[in-house]
């Protein structure tokens, strides 16, 4: 057998019918990782009188993905459906441009797609099945589109064999010059206001979407719970930078938005990124020296907007029409 060389360890995915039975893993991801790694929860056991333990037992053994990779505008697809659900797109003026729109239930359950995720080369490989996307960060900046994130599935299933000739996406990447950060006062206000020209990086962050419950007599049940919505605005010490520190003694909601437009798909439709959230001040941070500008970082809560109906929504625009 030949060495297991770190870098011939590919890893693919499949897109599950039914959560946690495994299926081909026939997609492989080109600009995002998901990397399976073991997990478990033991009890070592040391009898009375003795200096060393007797046994170790393993109470618990699941798997978690370590997610990390560059934003693009569809690859995410397959990120946003399992961390969200998966929506029905939307074929834009009859071309080959697909508008997704991903929301989250406020007080329901959010159906996201699982997948079987395997890793390994051709010497000897692994899976693991019912993979749920858990949390996702992405970071936007000018030296920078990304994203990360974490996912739960399955124990480690070892001895399979690669699928063969897994499919990709061409990457279609969020480069930083194609990015543009709104506020306004209401969520309609986002259209027509002017792009911030001095917002150095945001953030958004939405965690902890579920975690393991483990009943007696069968395999751990991944229940969804309270997720953690957050996000960050880096802006400079100007007037308008200044000027969130109003709204934040007021409790204001103010509206952001991240927006990122590529490439021409067809006709008037382009590959498009749109994230769009209310949010209050929750926490600036300290001042400090960004690009020889001085600059003040804004912690934001993101809320549920009763009159919209929910807490954030995005919109992705891509030449797929499934994932």
């Amino acid at each position: 057998m030949a060495e297991k060389a770190t870098v011939f360890q590919t890893i693919q995915i499949g897109k599950e019918a039914t959560p946690g039975t495994a299926v081909a893993a026939n997609r492989k991801l080109l600009a995002c990782s998901l990397v399976p790694q073991i997990r478990t929860e033991s009890e070592a056991f040391r009898a009375a009188g003795n200096k060393y333990a007797s046994f170790v037992v393993v109470n618990k053994e699941w798997s978690e993905l370590a997610i990390d990779g560059k934003l693009t505008y569809n690859e995410i697809l397959y990120l946003l459906a399992s961390r969200l659900s998966e929506p029905t797109p939307v074929q834009q003026g009859g071309t080959a441009a697909y508008k997704w729109t991903f929301v989250s239930d406020t007080d329901g359950e959010d159906v996201g797609k699982t997948f079987t995720v395997e890793q390994g080369d051709a010497n000897n490989a692994w899976r693991v099945a019912g993979a749920l996307i858990t949390g996702l960060t992405f970071s936007f900046s000018r030296n920078g589109v990304n994203v990360n994130g974490a996912g739960m599935a399955k124990p480690v299933e070892t001895g399979i064999t690669l699928t063969a000739a897994p499919t990709s996406m061409t990457p279609r990447p969020i480069l930083p010059s194609h990015l543009s950060f709104k506020t306004a006062t209401t969520q309609a206000g986002l259209s027509g206001a002017v792009a911030l020209t001095r917002g150095f990086s945001m953030e958004f962050s939405m965690m902890d979407k579920a975690a393991n419950a483990w009943p007696v007599g069968q395999s751990a049940v991944l229940v969804e719970g309270v997720p953690n919505l957050s996000a960050k605005l880096k802006l400079a010490t100007d007037t308008t930078g200044m000027g969130y520190i109003a709204n934040m003694r007021a409790g204001d909601t103010v509206w952001f938005q991240i927006k990122a437009t590529g490439a021409l798909i067809a006709s008037t439709y382009y590959y498009d990124f749109q994230l769009q959230f209310p949010a209050q001040i929750e926490a600036p941070g300290d001042f400090g020296d960004e690009s020889n500008i001085y600059a003040l970082e804004y912690g934001l809560k993101p809320i549920h907007d009763s009159t919209w109906g929910k807490s954030f929504q995005i919109d992705v625009i891509a030449d797929a029409s499934t994932i």
